[in-house]
């Protein structure tokens, strides 16, 4: 899978699958909260059928490199260099305006991008995402005092009660993908961004998955754009339901 060195976001991890299709915009997927590009695997393989995507690696997620800044030189990890990381990936690999395909934490990245460059993105497809996400008070506290227990929370309290038992015993087998460190600054960017006020304003199409059993998030009805509730799914819609994903995906570029 190929790396790409970002003038500001630094060393960047990215995969990619399918050809670029003349009229179809390249689909540019960004994972959640201390997750990775491989929560797409799935997804990617049935995109390639119909065009071509790529799934970033956030700065210090997966093999890309912590190091680097936002487009205006701060560093840290925050909302904006995470959505300057996705807009420097898309630049330098030449993608043109594109889809944007965000999950969780990566829809509000996704969000974002959209409202910085509206003239960059042609759509969006957002996964067991709104414009505020919670954050569980336990699920901070093992954050902060256990990590190792979080995949287990997260099996029992983010996949659906109806989750193949193949789907569950991947998720555990997979473990911590991602440094605790960076994935408490994940979910301190979540806890305190606040979308609602903005998102009216998106200038392009944009396509929400809801997992019916969803319970870490209650997303608001009154979202712009298309609701899709997906039964028997809950917020790891990239695993759990990777052929409806895809499919939003293939009909938003084609």
């Amino acid at each position: 899978m190929p790396y790409v060195a970002l003038a500001h976001a630094g060393r960047v991890h990215y995969a990619e699958r399918g050809e670029r299709r003349a009229g179809r915009p390249s689909a540019v997927l960004i994972h959640g909260a201390g997750a990775s590009s491989a929560i797409w695997m799935m997804v990617l393989a049935r995109v390639a059928r119909a065009g071509h995507a790529v799934a970033i690696d956030l700065p210090a997620h997966g093999p890309s490199s912590g190091e680097g800044t936002a487009l205006d030189g701060s560093r840290g990890l925050t909302l904006a260099r995470y959505r300057d990381a996705v807009g420097e990936l898309a630049g330098t690999l030449c993608l043109g305006p594109s889809l944007l395909v965000g999950h969780s934490m990566g829809a509000l990245v996704a969000i974002e991008a959209a409202l910085a460059w509206p003239d960059k993105v042609r759509g969006l497809v957002l996964c067991a995402a709104a414009p505020r996400l919670p954050v569980n008070p336990e699920l901070e506290r093992l954050l902060r005092d256990d990590q190792t227990a979080v995949p287990a929370w997260l099996a029992a309290h983010a996949l659906s009660p109806r989750a193949k038992p193949a789907i569950r015993r991947g998720f555990l087998a997979a473990g911590d993908v991602t440094p605790a460190d960076v994935t408490r600054a994940d979910f301190a960017i979540v806890r305190d961004t606040d979308l609602g006020a903005r998102v009216g304003a998106l200038g392009c199409p944009a396509t929400w998955l809801d997992g019916a059993d969803d319970r870490i998030v209650s997303p608001p009805a009154d979202r712009p754009g298309a609701i899709v509730t997906l039964p028997d799914v809950g917020h790891l819609t990239p695993i759990e339901a990777p052929a409806a994903v895809a499919a939003a995906v293939a009909a938003a570029i084609a």
